[in-house]
């Protein structure tokens, strides 16, 4: 039996254009990033797909409905699969984190993996709950496709949970706006195959 799972990270926000950290702030698409949802939802208008689930922020939810609505589908919000929670860092650019704050991204991005920004969550924190999430919705759709639309801290460290990459190199795994990651399941959780990383052929389209 075979699962196939189509991560994909949101559209551009106005906080992704200037550079801040977004993490658990509900910040919605920008023009351009409605853009390239649409496009990412004509490039699956074609392909069959089941179910459509995004995390319970708007950025990732826009993207989804726009991606469902060629499917005349549902999309189903899941709590633990918001991007991870980056606390009193929040809203504010890596220069002025640097400025404002003792502990800066530079100390954070030595162990991400057990430390927390100020207020916010670790990388480890963010696999725990995001891991959980989404094996729940692996059991409950076993043999269909399905699509996840979430953000790029979450789909890095659920890649490395999967595909046992050490959780300290998930910044090593780029994901753009609308990048696609499609994932396949045979039998059980360990039989995984990636089979796209990161792909936003679609951004290309006229």
């Amino acid at each position: 039996m075979e699962t196939e799972v189509i991560l994909v990270r949101h559209g551009e926000t106005e906080w992704n254009r200037e550079l801040k950290f977004q993490g658990s702030q509900d910040v919605e698409l920008s023009v351009k990033g409605k853009e390239q949802a649409k496009n990412l939802a004509i490039r699956f208008a074609s392909k069959k797909i089941d179910k459509i689930y995004s995390s319970n922020l708007n950025r990732a939810y826009q993207t989804a409905s726009l991606v469902a609505e060629k499917h005349k589908l549902e999309v189903v919000q899941v709590d633990g699969l918001e991007e991870i929670n980056f606390g009193e860092w929040e809203g504010k650019t890596y220069q002025e984190i640097n400025e404002q704050f003792d502990f800066t991204v530079e100390q954070w991005m030595k162990d991400p993996v057990s430390k927390r920004p100020p207020a916010g969550e670790s990388l480890k924190e963010l696999e725990e709950r995001s891991i959980k999430a989404f094996k729940k919705i692996l059991e409950e759709e076993r043999g269909k496709k399905i699509v996840i639309a979430s953000h790029g801290g979450v789909i890095r460290v659920l890649l490395c949970n999967l595909l046992q990459i050490p959780l300290s190199n998930s910044w090593r795994l780029k994901q753009s706006n609308t990048a696609v990651n499609i994932l396949k399941f045979y039998e059980g959780d360990e039989s995984v195959v990636l089979e796209l990383l990161n792909c936003s052929l679609h951004l290309e389209m006229k």
